[in-house]
Formats: C-alpha cells, structure tokens, sequence
C-alpha cells in the first residue's frame, strides 16, 4: 500500500484534548494519512459530516457537546449523516462493562481503550479499512457481526458486506460519488429486507412467551411489560419501513397489531385477566404469526413455529445461565 492511497482516505477524527488530537494527527501524517479533520464537540456533528464527508471517523466517547454513542447509532439507523455503514472507531479512558455495551449496541466498528499507542491506532485504522467485519441485521441492532465464527454455526442471520470507501481507496479502485451512492441504495434495501424479517420474528418471539403469562391471571412483571414494549417497538418499526410502499397493506396488520398490544400494555402491572381479554391476547399470536409468515413466504408455518420454539428454548437457557452466575447479565 502506497502513501499516496493513504493520502486519499478522508478521516474525521475527535478527541476533547487538544495534545490527544495533536497525537492522533502527528501518528497519521507520518503514515501517509493527510486528508484530516480534527473537532473537540459534537456541537454542529451533522453539518461538519456533511462538509468533511469522511471515509472513517474516529472519536472520544466523552466527546462534550452530545453523546457519542447515541450519534453512532443515529447515523446507522439512516437518522444521520448520507451514509449509514460510515466505519466508526471510538474511544476511552474507562472500558466498564456498562459502556462497552452500548457501544457495542450502538453498532461502531472498534474501540480502543488509551493510552493509545500509535501503532495500536494505525493498526486498528487499517483493520477497518482492509478487514472491516460484515454487518448483520436484528429487530434492535445494525453493524458489524461481533459473533465468534465458531458460535455461528448454521445461524440464519445474513451477513451484509456494506460499503467502505476506505477499501476502495486503499487498494486503489476508488468510487465515484455515484457509484458509493449507488451501493449505499443497494444495502440500504438489503437491510431493510433483514430487518422486517428480524422486527417480525421478534414480534412472534414476544407473543409466544407472554400472551400465556396473561392469561394464566399472574401478575406481568417488569421482564414481561419490558417484552410488551419490544413488541410494540418491532410493530412501529415495521409500520414505517412499509410506510408508501407497495407493502402498505401490512402496515394495516400492523395497525391492529399495536391496537392489540397497546391496550394490553395500558394498565401496566395493574393487569388483571379476565373473558374481555382473550380477543386482544389472542390477536397478539395471531396477527404476530401472520406478519411472520407474510416475511417469510419460502417457509412453512410448522417450520417458522419450529424457529420461534428454539429461539425461546435458547433465550430461557441463557437467563438461566445469568441467574447461576454462568453467563454475565
């Protein structure tokens, strides 16, 4: 890889100290990355992405001025920026487990704990840009597959190789505007496909395990009403991807769907089951079924229900785990 494929590479970088910044731009120069902006808050992020167009970004969780994390994921879930797969390396002065995993949620590339050597920093740019990991999709998350490939196996989830610039330019094929636009578009619909699947599986996942906590008359606890509210998430998310588009009549299930599930979640742990509860309840299964189904028309619904049975079995199983100290929480 030569200098002058590194001076292509447009690089976002922030950090609050001005000596860290500093650093950062001194260990890139001496690389061959000269294409550099700096920022000390994310004051303004949106508009100087815009101006910068970066090809990777690299910043400080406690950046001032917003919330990294939050950005991070606003801009994978197309709520920020032109290119939602735009590789994201962050960092911090304290890795807790709590933070680590909204980063990790968030849907960024790496994270790089400092002190920072210079080699660590070049190594993990390069990385993201030569061997970035496929993404995957889930009712919750969009980024980069952080599974081990041994914990894979026959998983169902597709991997999605999203675009990066930063490849193109190392290995001196770059992309015209057009073409990157051309290939955002492609896994724009890619991803959108996997998540309707992913929000409908969820739906049924839900119904199957609380519409029996209802009517057995116990009362829902938080786990349960926190599982209501994931389903009437999943439901929101489906009724504006299929919004003016050539599935709208799905959204019209989708509209009974969260009739259903909202007037469910309205007493909150106040519930009480009686006769008049039965229809919505058993709306949540069945309509929750027929969004599955309407997603899934190469399966057949025994097949489906088989999916949804194990995906529980191995959900149970892993609270188990974490309740014995097995598993962290």
């Amino acid at each position: 890889m030569t200098p002058e494929r590194r001076a292509d590479v447009r690089i976002l970088y922030g950090d609050p100290a001005l000596g860290t910044r500093r650093l950062y731009r001194q260990a890139l120069v001496s690389a061959g990355y000269t294409h550099l902006r700096e920022f000390e808050s994310l004051e303004g992020f949106a508009d100087l992405l815009h101006v910068a167009q970066p090809d990777l970004v690299f910043m400080d969780v406690e950046m001032p001025g917003g919330d990294a994390i939050a950005l991070t994921s606003n801009l994978r879930h197309g709520r920020l920026g032109v290119n939602p797969y735009l590789p994201i390396i962050m960092t911090t002065w304290e890795p807790q487990q709590s933070l680590v995993r909204r980063i990790i949620d968030s849907g960024a590339d790496d994270l790089l704990v400092k002190p920072l050597s210079t080699r660590a920093l070049l190594d993990r740019v390069e990385a993201v840009g030569l061997n970035r990991k496929p993404f995957v999709v889930t009712s919750d998350y969009i980024g980069p597959d952080r599974r081990r490939s041994d914990a894979r196996g026959g998983s169902a989830i597709q991997l999605i190789h999203v675009p990066n610039p930063m490849r193109y330019k190392l290995t001196g094929n770059p992309l015209d505007p057009h073409g990157l636009q051309h290939e955002i578009m492609v896994a724009n619909e890619e991803i959108n496909r996997q998540r309707l699947r992913a929000s409908a599986f969820r739906i049924a996942f839900v119904a199957e395990q609380i519409v029996p906590v209802y009517k057995s008359g116990l009362t829902p606890d938080d786990g349960t009403l926190a599982m209501l509210n994931d389903l009437i998430t999943s439901t929101e998310d489906i009724q504006r991807r299929v919004a003016n588009t050539e599935l709208g009549h799905v959204g019209q299930i989708c509209d009974r769907l969260l009739q259903a599930a909202r007037q469910i979640a309205e007493p909150g742990a106040s519930f009480v089951y009686t006769a008049d509860w039965q229809k919505p309840l058993d709306l949540l299964k069945t309509l929750g079924e027929a969004v599955l189904a309407f997603f899934n028309p190469d399966r057949d619904a025994a097949a489906l229900a088989g999916e949804v049975a194990d995906a529980i079995d191995r959900y149970r199983a892993r609270k188990a785990a974490q309740q014995a100290g097995q598993l962290p929480a």
